[in-house]
Parts: C-alpha cells; sequence; structure tokens
C-alpha cells in the first residue's frame, strides 16, 4: 500500500497557483472583511461556483463568458 504525502491536484477543478485558486480567495478574503457568509446571499457566489465549472484558461477568458457579461450588466 503506497503512503500519499501530498495532494494530489490533477484531479481538482483547479490547480495551486492558478487563476481560479487566486480569484476565490480573493473573494473569500473579501466576504471575510467585510463580514458576509459565503452562502448563495453572497455577491461572489455564482462567479464563484461559475469558476469550478469553467474551462476558460485566464481570468480575461472567464470574463469575456457569456454569464459573466450577462451578470455585469445587471448590476
Amino acid at each position: 500500500m503506497t503512503k500519499i504525502t501530498e495532494k494530489d491536484y490533477s484531479r481538482d477543478p483547479y490547480k495551486t497557483g492558478s487563476w481560479q485558486e487566486k480569484r476565490i480567495a480573493a473573494m473569500n478574503r473579501a466576504s471575510k472583511a467585510g463580514g458576509i457568509p459565503f452562502d448563495e446571499n453572497n455577491p461572489w457566489f455564482n462567479e464563484w461556483n461559475q469558476i469550478l465549472h469553467t474551462k476558460a484558461k485566464t481570468l480575461l477568458e472567464f470574463k469575456k463568458e457569456n454569464w459573466y457579461v450577462r451578470c455585469r450588466k445587471q448590476s
């Protein structure tokens, strides 16, 4: 039996140091600083959910996706 010493990030939706991880960390910091719980009432909840499912390679590509453009025009 092999002992796993490090986490295998190959199966995660994003890798350590990626733009997704940095963006989610920023949303978490802003939410924590503002005292906003991270649930469906959080203003970044939809963005966080889409980050986990996007195929975009960069933040710029992600911001050009249809759902993001529609979401920002409404606010």
